[in-house]
Order: structure tokens, then C-alpha cells, then sequence
């Protein structure tokens, strides 16, 4: 196989490195490496951004360039998880943000591109009903057939909030947070 191979990281803040020096998080960290190896890497990740949001520029910012891979990376607070009062109204935004991250992904593989999810990840506002619907998305996200990034056992306390010395803020890692989600990517995994 000839050509540089190419790989585009979408998703939201986490994704874009919001929280790190310089916005030099996870997908920064991976994607310098992946250079170093020949790779062309671009991130179209925007702050905020959710799964409804990502399923209106995929055709544009990403099918559209026809990349090897797509990383995508997104989480359920900016679907609305932290507010939420009740399970009821939790399960609603859980399985939104699910169906919605099959769609994005459906659509990948339809457009012959290889698919990478960015697991799940802390956020100091959760609770424990918070806590528990994230890590059934989890497990639901690795049933799915492609790789799925597992950072959640490495910065989380055990009740859904990121480790101490781990966060900028309640919903973005720091540069220590970020260098071991960059560290829990699997070497060889492209």
C-alpha cells in the first residue's frame, strides 16, 4: 500500500485538548506521534459539541476528505448528563448520545473509513446516577465492533470524578490528565 495514510480526530473540548497547555491534550499527544510515523493528522474537534451536532458536519468537516481513520471523541456531559434529576431523564440523554454515536459511526464505515471511539470519561459533576449510566455506556461501547479508548478506570476515583491532580476543571482534564489518557492508547492500534 503506497501514500501517506491520514486520520481525523472530531469530537468536542476533551477531544481538542481543552484544560492542557497550549489545548495540547490526548489527541495532540497521539497525533504527534502519529506523524512521527508518516501519518497526515487533523483535528476538527470544536468545544461543546455534541453527537447531534458532530452528525451535521461529518459529511463536511470528515467524509468529505475521505480519511483512513476517524477518532472520534465526545461525552455525555455536553449531552446534558450532569444536569440531569431523575434515571429517567437520565437514560434519555444516555441513550441519545448512543444512538446517535452509532449513527456517526454507521456513517463512517459506510464512507470507508475506519472508526475509533474515545471512551467515556470523568466529570466532577456527576453523581452516582450519573456515574453508573456512564459506565453502562461503556460497556455498551465496546460491544460495538470497533476499538473503543478506555480511559475512565485511569482517571476516575471510583464515583465518577476525575482523580485529584488530574482535572483543569470539573469537566476537562490538565496536563497530567491528559498525558495518561494519552498513555492508556493502545501502541500499534493504527
Amino acid at each position: 500500500m503506497s501514500g501517506t495514510k491520514s486520520v481525523i480526530f472530531i469530537g468536542s473540548s476533551v477531544c481538542l485538548g481543552t484544560g492542557a497547555t497550549n489545548d495540547r491534550g490526548w489527541s495532540t499527544l497521539w497525533g504527534e506521534k502519529l506523524m512521527a510515523e508518516g501519518w497526515t493528522v487533523s483535528n476538527c474537534s470544536i468545544g461543546g459539541q455534541t453527537t447531534a451536532d458532530i452528525l451535521l458536519r461529518l459529511e463536511r468537516d470528515v467524509i468529505t476528505k475521505h480519511p483512513d481513520v476517524c477518532v472520534v471523541g465526545l461525552g455525555l456531559a455536553n449531552e446534558g448528563l450532569p444536569g440531569a434529576k431523575t434515571e429517567t431523564e437520565g437514560r434519555i440523554i444516555q441513550g441519545i448520545f448512543e444512538s446517535n454515536l452509532q449513527k456517526i459511526r454507521e456513517a463512517l464505515e459506510r464512507a470507508g473509513i475506519r472508526v475509533i471511539l474515545g471512551g467515556v470519561y470523568p466529570n466532577n459533576n456527576y453523581g452516582p446516577m450519573q456515574y453508573a449510566l456512564l459506565r453502562e455506556t461503556f460497556r455498551r461501547m465496546e460491544t460495538r465492533g470497533v476499538p473503543v479508548l478506555q480511559w475512565l478506570d485511569a482517571l476516575e476515583d471510583g464515583q465518577g470524578h476525575f482523580r485529584e491532580g488530574l482535572y483543569a476543571d470539573a469537566g476537562h482534564p490538565n496536563d497530567a490528565g491528559y498525558r495518561v489518557m494519552a498513555q492508556c492508547i493502545p501502541g500499534g492500534l493504527l
